[in-house]
């Protein structure tokens, strides 16, 4: 990960000011990807569990970055020392944020959350000065590196909080507490890495609790429900069951019709929850459905893609159990001339219910009006056992062997639909990296 300092006179005056004996003149980026380092950047060694950037801290000095931290002891005079590279990184963010004017919208979510920072960012940014947190780096490293990239006098700053494991939105938080915050919806996703889902819901509702004393919730309230944990803050609820409906790809909420592009309207919940954090903050409804007109999700996301013959839609970025059901949603619902044809990929990071959420589909696949279910990878390998006969279903361990059947199953109209975990790489079906 890289990102380059954009207010560099600003970052090298704040920076000077903590290390008085390190200080220094030039400024271009952070890095701590060694491999994409360039000229007068600062090089973070990160430890991980299979790396330790400390071995590359003097390719990282001859390819041009003007200092490296490091937790060993060296005689370089651009290598400053330090106890803790993770704390090294959170104190510089703390010293920006705390020099920074912006307004931090918090958003976290078990589905879509990246979206709905990306989307909010395209309705603000045209009206205001506004930074978000570059692709998903979201994590104790990333997010906080992340903001860096922030100008000083940038009206908000549009943060995703990402989390693993357990408390770790509380601890980014700590970091970079809200000013407002949105929780798209809780799921079972990632349920590997948690004692259960109580523990899983409390890290990902701590960005609601952690929200500034002063701050707004914004809640859907189709998908969560306020605790009584929460007070002094303003809360705005919302949903298709409280004060808005979607009928025809139009928007209509508290007796306003906003016209909403067909190629985006399986994001009703993400159309819902910008629109009423952007119109709370000033946005109108003719700068919204503009902006709205001009956006795309980002590749792997639910964007449609048309490849010679037929059209896919490419959601392979990742998968739970919740996506994959609205996904299926999302495909029945479509009216088409061709064949409707729904491939999965396995759904990682389920711990012990892997086997039942993955069988629990089939039921899904049955009700729904998809033509052609073909799965592949170990996890999904019995869905296609109690898919309907009427349905053509088949599996597959080999991505060679799922291609050459999609060469021989797709005709002239047909729709395809991607979904599966990041590591199951479905877009190498279709595209070539």
């Amino acid at each position: 990960m890289r990102i380059e300092i954009k207010d560099k006179k600003k970052f090298i005056k704040m920076f000077n000011s903590i290390h008085i004996n390190n200080k220094i003149s030039r400024i271009n980026g952070v890095s701590i990807d060694s491999r994409k380092v360039m000229k007068n950047d600062i090089f973070f060694p990160v430890k991980g569990e299979n790396y330790d950037g400390h071995k590359f801290i003097n390719d990282s000095l001859k390819k041009g970055a003007i200092v490296s931290f490091s937790e060993i002891n060296t005689n370089n005079k651009n290598v400053i020392k330090t106890k803790s590279i993770k704390n090294e990184i959170h104190k510089l963010v703390r010293k920006w944020r705390e020099l920074s004017k912006s307004k931090i919208i918090g958003i976290t979510g078990s589905n879509g959350k990246t979206t709905a920072k990306n989307l909010l960012y395209h309705l603000l940014d045209n009206k205001f000065n506004c930074n978000k947190t570059i692709g998903n780096y979201n994590s104790l490293i990333g997010f906080p590196i992340s903001f860096l990239s922030s100008r000083l006098d940038d009206d908000y700053s549009i943060l995703e909080y990402g989390a693993s494991k357990p408390n770790e939105i509380k601890h980014l938080c700590k970091i970079i507490s809200p000013d407002y915050s949105l929780i798209t919806n809780i799921s079972n996703a990632h349920i590997k890495n948690y004692k259960s889902f109580k523990e899983l819901f409390d890290t990902k509702y701590a960005l609601y609790i952690s929200t500034k004393s002063n701050g707004t919730i914004f809640i859907n309230s189709d998908q969560l429900k306020i605790k009584d944990s929460i007070d002094n803050r303003r809360i705005i609820s919302f949903g298709y069951r409280n004060n808005a409906k979607l009928i025809n790809n139009y928007l209509l909420i508290n007796n306003k019709k906003i016209s909403i592009p067909e190629n985006i309207a399986y994001l009703k919940d993400i159309i819902l929850s910008t629109y009423i954090i952007s119109n709370y903050l000033g946005i109108s409804n003719q700068e919204f459905e503009n902006s709205l007109k001009s956006f795309s999700p980002s590749i792997g996301r639910g964007n449609y893609m048309k490849l010679n013959k037929f059209t896919l839609i490419d959601d392979s970025y990742n998968a739970n159990p919740n996506s994959v059901k609205f996904a299926i949603d999302r495909l029945s619902n479509i009216n088409i001339n061709g064949k409707k044809i729904f491939i999965l990929g396995d759904m990682l990071e389920l711990g012990d219910i892997e086997v039942n959420e993955h069988n629990k589909l089939a039921h899904t696949f049955n009700e729904s009006n998809i033509d052609i279910i073909l799965t592949y990878g170990n996890l999904s390998k019995d869905i296609h056992k109690n898919i309907h006969k009427q349905k053509y279903s088949k599996h597959y361990y080999n991505k060679n062997k799922l291609k050459n059947e999609l060469n021989n199953l797709v005709c002239k109209n047909d729709l395809i639909y991607l979904k599966g975990s990041r590591s199951m790489k479905l877009e190498n079906l279709f595209i070539k990296n």
